[in-house]
């Protein structure tokens, strides 16, 4: 319980903090917003990302500190949690042994697809961005599948 309390009053604390960030962004008009010589953003945007950042690593903390404690506090969280990474680290294999493509070329044109930064696309990059595509496809297929069975079950138990 007093976990929760200080959880509820840091949300409230950082809150107010966006608030504020939200206000003075306002005030101030769009000066500040604009870019420096340095390409740096500096009196609004910055500090709101460092904020943001604070907040992203305070809540993955948190989570995995919560997640370890109910996994060694309930047993058969454990037994779940390891059936359900198999299931994905199967699904991933899956996507990259058998779905992936390692092409580099553009099936439009046939020439090598080029990266933003001038560099050409390699096999093995192009083989995990195709199986981390598939996987995507598979986990929202599996996704909705689930969601429809279990609408139809509910239906047939009426």
């Amino acid at each position: 319980m007093i976990a929760h309390k200080v959880l509820k009053y840091l949300a409230m604390a950082l809150c107010l903090v966006a608030a504020v960030f939200f206000i003075y962004a306002v005030s101030v008009g769009d000066d500040p917003i604009q870019m420096d010589e340095d390409g740096v953003q500096g009196m609004t945007i910055v500090p709101m990302m460092y904020i943001a950042y604070i907040v992203m690593a305070i809540i993955l903390g948190l989570v995995l500190v919560f997640v370890v404690i109910n996994l060694f506090t309930k047993p058969g969280a454990l037994k779940s949690a390891a059936v359900s990474v198999g299931i994905m680290l199967v699904i991933v294999l899956l996507a990259y042994f058998v779905f992936a493509d390692n092409s580099v070329l553009d099936p439009a044109t046939g020439k090598p697809v080029m990266l933003d930064d001038g560099e050409a696309l390699t096999a093995g990059d192009s083989q995990w961005i195709g199986a981390a595509l598939w996987t995507f496809y598979i986990i929202g297929i599996l996704a909705i599948g689930s969601i429809l069975w279990a609408g139809a079950s509910k239906l047939v138990k009426k």
